[in-house]
């Protein structure tokens, strides 16, 4: 994904978080991807000070990613989502 025309979506509390935002967001054919690293794991998971983690979209389909977390009640707070234009 070219990061110049990727906005960031929404963050998320935590790598387990961000990897089913991801993943459902790739289901429906947005290619979706999170700053969470998978050694993030060696000290299990996010840790306490860390701000969580941030899911980016092309800015072309943040308002259909946007849409499609809508339907699912988990992700109706996410903190800091992207508004699109």
């Amino acid at each position: 994904m070219d990061k110049v025309n990727e906005v960031r979506l929404c963050e998320v509390s935590n790598e387990v978080e961000a990897a089913m935002v991801v993943n459902l967001l790739r289901e429906d054919g947005i290619p979706a991807r999170s700053d969470a690293n998978q050694a993030m794991n060696i000290f299990g998971g996010a840790l306490p000070f860390e701000p969580g983690h941030r899911v980016f979209v092309p800015r072309s389909m943040a308002r259909r990613a946007r849409e499609i977390l809508s339907h699912y009640p988990h992700f109706k707070n996410l903190r800091n989502v992207h508004e699109p234009e």
